[in-house]
């Protein structure tokens, strides 16, 4: 997928496509094409579908406004990054992977006082519905180290037990 769109013969310089992701309420956010590489169910459909200047709309039918923000936010600073290769693996159980550090800015970015545990949760179901791998990895060690780690076995038993659901969670 290209990251710019081809300027006119007399443009001083090329502009970056931009896309725009529309999610479940209605509200509607720009994203650059190096920021929506980092999904790979995105990446894939606009190349699939030879759509590379931003001409659609891309509906996010699970992800609302909130949570569309912190997406494209993440997505955003780390553009630069590299994109993550496809999920494809073979079937059944594989060796366990390499722990990891997350870097400062995700660990500010994730934490208690900028991300709810219901926001955080909505956080996980869209970096897995739009399959965003260093999204969904980090979300998820975050909620270990802040939630899990250093609880006592009741605490965890009293979170973890199953109850009724509410439209929050």
């Amino acid at each position: 997928m290209p990251d710019f769109v081809p300027s006119p013969p007399n443009s001083p310089s090329p502009t970056p496509t931009s896309f725009s992701l529309v999610c479940n309420d209605g509200v509607t956010f720009p994203i650059s094409s190096k920021a929506l590489g980092h999904s790979i169910i995105l990446r894939t459909m606009c190349e699939h579908l030879g759509v590379d200047r931003g001409e659609v709309a891309i509906p996010l039918a699970n992800v609302d406004g909130p949570t569309g923000k912190l997406v494209v936010e993440w997505c955003e600073k780390h553009k630069d990054d590299p994109l993550p290769g496809s999920l494809d693996r073979e079937p059944g159980p594989g060796p366990s992977a390499p722990p990891f550090d997350m870097p400062l800015w995700d660990r500010h970015f994730l934490g208690k006082h900028h991300c709810s545990i219901p926001q955080m949760a909505k956080l996980v179901k869209a970096a897995n519905y739009l399959e965003i791998p260093w999204l969904y990895k980090f979300c998820c060690k975050r909620i270990f180290k802040d939630y899990i780690e250093d609880s006592p076995l009741d605490h965890l038993k009293a979170l973890l037990e199953p109850r009724e659901w509410h439209e929050e969670y």
